[in-house]
């Protein structure tokens, strides 16, 4: 079981603004995990951008599998892990990490305007 990134988007009018993110490129080889690290950071804003909102969604990636989860207000969670890792995980979560951001009276328009 492997978790490789989580990350924290807002879903705006116009497009998906990447908040914070973590990544876990180790397993991979030095001259891979920059190219892993963007290919993380695009799946999640494209999995967001078409996701409806108050949707989770489970979406298969070449071999790992991103779980999304966008609330009613734009904040978005993503998780991309192996195919191993339960999905009730994810879910479980990408929704603490979106309360944790929300309990802590954090303005997201204003580091969606930078």
């Amino acid at each position: 079981m492997k978790l490789y990134s989580l990350s924290v988007l807002y879903k705006g009018d116009p497009k998906v603004h990447l908040l914070k993110a973590a990544y876990d490129v180790s397993s991979f080889s030095f001259f891979q995990r920059s190219s892993i690290q963007e290919f993380m950071t695009f799946t999640s804003q494209l999995i967001v951008e078409r996701s409806e909102l108050g949707s989770r969604a489970s979406v298969k990636e070449q071999e790992y599998l991103c779980h999304v989860y966008v609330r009613n207000d734009g904040l978005a969670g993503v998780v991309i892990a192996d195919h191993e890792y339960p999905s009730r995980v994810c879910f479980t979560l990408l929704d603490k990490v979106n309360n944790s951001l929300c309990r802590e009276d954090l303005n997201i328009y204003r580091w969606t305007a930078i």
